[in-house]
């Protein structure tokens, strides 16, 4: 197909760039739709919406770059499909932060749209960094992400692991006093020879 052939389906090449973005956000909004139903708790939800992105991102790489490049596309100005889409994705992630909020699991004190907006643009900049390798790196990049805005994110006292923060503060501080007591006998020990 010649390039010009395009412009006998789409009249511009704006209308070309709107079509690949409306496909694109069309499948981010169902895998988030599907997937969601089947996870409960902030990190399950969460980190299925982190791994959705990268997968749709995988599916539609162009689409990804366009929408991370040219804001004209998708910000004020856009056409209302897109502008209603990209609001649709955004609410996925603001509903389960909020959820998270309301029922203990999010920090109090962090608003939850913000932290839905910083995660949800944490691994956007994630999968623009990892772009290359994101087929062989979505795990990673997914258990990453994760870790960072997730389980940094967690009320005291909720980890991955299941046990309460301060036992593993109080564990952690027994075995730093230890280390430290065996050191300064090493070092005694050493002194009296």
């Amino acid at each position: 197909m010649l390039s010009g052939s395009l412009y006998h389906h789409f009249p511009s090449k704006d209308a070309i760039a709107f079509a690949i973005l409306d496909d694109f956000l069309t499948d981010l909004n169902a895998r988030y739709r599907s997937v969601l139903p089947h996870v409960n708790g902030m990190r399950e939800e969460l980190r299925a919406l982190v791994y959705s992105s990268i997968e749709i991102a995988e599916a539609h790489p162009y689409a990804t770059e366009i929408y991370q490049n040219e804001k004209a596309y998708h910000g004020p100005g856009a056409p209302t499909e897109i502008a209603h889409a990209v609001r649709e994705a955004h609410t996925f992630w603001i509903d389960a932060a909020t959820r998270a909020s309301a029922c203990g699991e999010l920090r109090a004190g962090l608003d939850p749209v913000e932290f839905a907006r910083m995660l949800r643009e944490g691994v956007w900049w994630s999968i623009r960094y990892h772009r290359e390798h994101l087929s062989q790196r979505r795990a990673e990049v997914t258990d990453t992400v994760v870790a960072a805005f997730v389980d940094g994110g967690a009320a005291p006292g909720i980890r991955a692991s299941g046990a309460p923060a301060s036992d593993a503060a109080v564990i952690i501080d027994r075995l730093d006093r230890i280390e430290r007591r065996l050191e300064d006998l090493s070092k005694h020990l050493v002194d009296e020879s």
